[in-house]
């Protein structure tokens, strides 16, 4: 394309004789790239070998000649940079079109300068030069440039880009009401919403960024992360545009109130935009309570499941500040229940109409001692087992013998002996868990669709599990199988089991000090309080000393290290036989009274887990309610429970997994404990509104709270600090107590040591399997089971009536019995 022709006079001092212009060039040579593009890449490639001094000549003359024109670089960028109206050129005469570009009109010419400007590499360069003019440090005129038009011009387009992100993130920022609900809370990770937010808001991202930290900081920090820092406070700005985009802000309301944030705190974080008031979350959690209550009546009357249930008392203390006389502090009692149901799809509910049948015909056919002697026969083997890994284990677990180093720790002896019956885990068979209020059921027709196909086993602790078995009792002879209450199938909790199990192994080791029992050990570590029996005993650190001093004949565990595992299995077996079980205490009984040692005797009783090991010691230690609990719970295994039953108890009645994880089971009376310690404690209500009626409807969204909570904590990384405090080191009081029997010679058997009565330890499990007077409780107690029961299945009839007529000195009572065979007596 042609250049236009100008006279030579502008172009005086330009020294244009040096550099051929013309636009023949060498043919060998590459032909340059064409456009807007290309012309100037060939004229910064020509003028990076033109020296300074004719460059800027030539701007002089460049100009001198806009100055002709009318024009200069200001109005040129002006005019140049889309400020002229759209509309063609008309058409030019031949002079025009010989001065300008040849068939070619005036838009045409701008838009090709003003593509090649636009699109020019060193664009960036001239705009932070006009911004800040370079200069040399300490000479020259410091130049104000175009910083002040920059900086406003900046500030405006960087102000058009946040709002244009801001807008990108409304819709991930948006949670309608009817969305909120547990699932949809569970379901927010701030993995995803950090890659998200970055994705759809770019500029407002790095801008922060660059805010949150220096290149040097992005550079040298290997640990922190800024990135959580950055989408809280693009929440923070996300819902300062409209209060709807507060689906962060709902959930770490939660987050706090399950943290027990007051009221006046969370007002705060809510005008800091970091979370919603205190009148939203209380409302909030009264809705999550309510939406549990209808998923819990949607498990039972719609999906069917099967259902659980168990409950507590409940203390808590209100006080007032300014007292009245109907405003006084108090100390009140109430009840606290939940509802499990499983959702598991191997859980099926048992057949009610089977249980009931069974029920009525093994009431009457009571046990016998024979059948817990053949119960305890037939799992001996494996409790031996298990009680030689527990040994091993002890050896594994030590620093000392460093099982990580043994060279054969991949043999089958270390292995842990196969599970009869292995629980499921994972989240679909996790246990379902609603608090409630009441269970409140309209008209028979309801209970009769609740209760007539189904059996709620009620699991509680020993009080609760017989007041349960008394009420039904009282009600045998009611009109159906709801007023006689035969659809509850009372349970007793395992948690309460274990602490009266802890209870009847420190009274039976406690003994005295010359006897070296519990009480002994407690004055060598110094324990305050431990003046009863009420803690657990020491079994572990006896097994323990008697690994390191006495059966592997080493005086240190890493001599232990050389051995075997069949040899290191010899001498699990051998601390088991003779120093763990009844039978070595039988034999040591059997010797002649000069050559015992009740001192040794004391050292080698251990309890056993199994149930018939648990009613011998329950039964050998005078605890006749948890010696009745397990002859009741033999009576129905044997006697009264279905095989589906039966399956159905031990799977999912016993144990509750309410997380899925592993090593997460609970007995459910501890469960039940910890919504408890929830209700006083961890999620309580404090201030002037803590009353029941409140207390009654945000309990249903205890559950709901305690999940936000763990998984929040879980996004947040706060499992770098834990749940628990550190336990210190017991290294020390092991030393003590081992030094102590070291000292006495406990685990040395010497002929003819001799304690009095009082300082030696009975030997419960053997006491209760006397068969004499197991038989003799056995006979007490089905004397109490066996008892006849109304069969039928009235729901016509009103149920029986208690009325009560007071007079001056007379009252009369009239009560309403219906038999089986369906007469009624008033």
């Amino acid at each position: 394309m042609p250049r236009a022709r100008v006279p030579r006079q502008y172009f005086e001092g330009a020294d244009l004789e040096d550099e051929d212009d013309s636009d023949s060039g060498d043919e060998s040579e590459p032909s340059p790239a064409r456009g807007p593009l290309g012309r100037t890449t060939r004229c910064a490639s020509r003028l990076e070998t033109t020296s300074h001094r004719r460059i800027a000549a030539r701007l002089r003359c460049t100009i001198n000649f806009m100055a002709l024109q009318g024009l200069d670089v200001a109005t040129l960028l002006y005019y140049l940079t889309w400020n002229l109206d759209n509309e063609e050129d008309e058409q030019l005469d031949a002079d025009d079109r010989d001065n300008l570009f040849t068939h070619t009109s005036n838009l045409g010419v701008i838009k090709y300068a003003r593509t090649a400007l636009t699109h020019y590499d060193k664009l960036p360069q001239i705009l932070d030069n006009l911004r800040c003019p370079p200069r040399e440090h300490g000479r020259g005129i410091r130049s104000q440039g175009a910083r002040d038009a920059m900086d406003a011009w900046s500030l405006d387009n960087v102000k058009m880009l946040v709002s244009k992100d801001l807008h990108a993130l409304s819709a991930m920022m948006t949670c309608p009401p009817s969305n909120l609900t547990e699932e949809h809370l569970l379901s927010i990770n701030l993995v995803d919403s950090v890659r998200e937010a970055r994705a759809l808001a770019p500029t407002l991202w790095d801008l922060l960024l660059s805010a949150t930290c220096t290149p040097r900081q992005l550079k040298k920090n290997t640990y922190k992360d800024p990135s959580e820092v950055i989408f809280i406070i693009m929440c923070q700005l996300s819902f300062s545009r409209s209060s709807k985009r507060c689906k962060y802000q709902q959930l770490m309301s939660i987050y706090f109130k399950s943290c027990g944030v007051s009221g006046k705190a969370a007002d705060t974080l809510y005008l800091w935009k970091i979370c919603m008031n205190q009148k939203w979350i209380y409302g909030m959690l009264e809705r999550i309570g309510d939406r549990n209550h209808q998923q819990m009546l949607n498990d039972i009357h719609v999906l069917g499941l099967p259902v659980a249930g168990g409950h507590d008392n409940l203390d808590l203390g209100f006080k007032t500040y300014k007292q009245r006389t109907d405003n006084k502090s108090h100390f009140d009692s109430g009840c606290a229940a939940t509802i499990y149901t499983f959702t598991d799809a191997s859980c099926v509910a048992p057949d009610a109409k089977a249980f009931q049948q069974k029920w009525h015909k093994g009431a009457k056919d009571p046990i016998s001692s024979l059948d817990i002697f053949d119960a305890e026969t037939s799992g001996a083997e494996r409790l031996f087992q298990e009680n030689k890994y527990t040994v091993l284990k002890i050896l594994m677990m030590s620093t000392e013998f460093s099982f990580e180093t043994y060279t054969q720790r991949s043999h089958s002896v270390f292995a842990r002996p196969p599970a009869v019956l292995q629980l499921p885990i994972g989240r679909e068979h996790a246990t379902r868990q609603y608090m409630v209020e009441t269970i409140r059921l309209n008209d028979d027709e309801t209970r009769q669709s609740l209760t007539q196909n189904k059996i709620i086993p009620w699991i509680g602790d020993q009080l609760t599990v017989c007041r349960l078995r008394t009420l039904k009792k009282l009600r045998s002879w009611d009109l159906n199988w709801w007023n006689r209450m035969e659809e509850i199938l009372e349970l007793f909790g395992w948690f309460h089991t274990q602490i009266y199990q802890e209870h009847s192994i420190i009274k039976q080791h406690y003994t005295t000090t010359k006897g070296m029992g519990l009480k002994m050990a407690f004055d060598v570590l110094e324990r305050k309080g431990l003046g009863a029996p009420s803690v657990q005993g020491n079994y572990h650190q006896i097994a323990r000393e008697a690994l390191k001093h006495l059966v592997g004949n080493a005086q240190d565990l890493t001599e232990l290290h050389a051995k075997t595992p069949e040899d290191l299995n010899a001498i699990a077996e051998k601390i088991v036989t003779d120093y763990a079980s009844t039978n070595a205490l039988t034999k040591l009984d059997a010797l002649p009274r000069e050559e015992q040692d009740d001192l040794f005797k004391n050292a080698v009783i251990r309890m056993e887990l199994l149930l018939p090991r648990l009613l011998y010691r329950y039964h050998g230690g005078n605890n006749c309610k948890y010696t009745i609990e397990f002859l009741e719970l033999f009576q129905s295994i044997l006697r009264e429970w279905p095989e589906d039953l039966k399956e159905f108890v031990m799977c999912h009645c016993w144990l509750a997994n309410t997380t899925g994880d592993k090593d997460t089971f609970l007995a459910y009376d501890m469960v039940q404990e910890h919504n408890i310690r929830d209700i006083k404690y961890t999620f309580m209500v404090l201030g002037p509104f803590a009353t029941w009626d409140y207390i009654h409807k945000i309990s249903a969204s205890i559950p709901t709270q305690r999940k936000v909570k763990d998984h929040v904590e879980a996004n947040f990384n706060h499992f770098r600090r834990g749940k628990s405090h550190t336990t210190p080191e017991a290294e020390k009081d092991i030393k003590n107590l081992q030094d102590a029997y070291q000292t006495t010679r406990v685990h040395v058997r010497v002929p003819g040591q001799h304690l009095l009565a009082v300082d030696r330890a009975k030997d419960f499990v053997a006491l209760g399997s006397d068969q004499l007077k197991l038989n003799a409780t056995i006979k007490r107690w089905s004397e109490r089971h066996t008892s006849s029961r109304a069969t039928t299945e009235d729901w016509e009839l009103e149920p029986p009536i208690h009325t009560h007529a007071d007079s001056d000195d007379t009252t009369q009572m009239q009560v309403g019995i219906r038999r089986a065979d369906g007469s009624a007596n008033l």
